[in-house]
């Protein structure tokens, strides 16, 4: 195993054992030595790799954005339409990993990782940076309910009544000058 494909492995076996500790106790009981015990790894590999238990969890979210994300980008046969069902799918799919952020007051983790994956950083000017606000927040917002909700939805149900919200909006949109 070359380097890259040993760190590769030892930050794969960071987070798998983080995850599995957080299933069953709060990742503030959580300690390092625990960590690279259960992930059978040195305190120095888990130092060299991460400052601390959040970075390894928010690490692991923005992976999983960015896959889903790319995947997306990559369908030739991707649209508006199918684009918020695919997303809904990635979130059921990965529903155990997203329960234990809730579950540990960590949801504001996978905002983050929409935000880091829209490239919201204020040296976009401010047409960019509060579209892309409104996408984020709207994004994560309806990711929000629908687990706080325990994710009653199928993704099929979700999409339709996002496509109908925005059929809605677009219709029944007004021109500004007479609100």
């Amino acid at each position: 195993m070359n380097p890259q494909e040993k760190n590769t492995y030892v930050k794969q076996q960071i987070t798998k054992a983080l995850i599995s500790l957080m299933s069953k106790k709060k990742i503030n009981d959580i300690s390092i030595s625990e960590i690279c015990n259960k992930a059978q790894v040195g305190r120095a590999s888990f130092y060299r790799n991460y400052d601390s238990k959040e970075e390894v969890i928010q690490h692991h979210t923005n992976s999983l954005i960015n896959d889903w994300a790319e995947a997306i980008e990559k369908d030739p046969s991707a649209s508006i339409y199918n684009f918020f069902q695919s997303l809904f799918q990635h979130f059921q799919k990965n529903q155990s990993f997203y329960k234990i952020l809730y579950k540990q007051n960590m949801s504001s983790m996978i905002l983050s990782a929409i935000r880091n994956r829209l490239n919201m950083n204020t040296d976009i000017g401010p047409n960019a940076l509060y579209s892309k606000a409104f996408a984020a927040y709207g994004i994560f917002g309806w990711i929000d309910v629908w687990f706080s909700n325990g994710m009653k939805e199928t993704p099929e149900e979700l999409n339709k009544i996002i496509v109908d919200n925005i059929n809605n909006h677009i219709i029944g949109a007004k021109s500004i000058d007479i609100l």
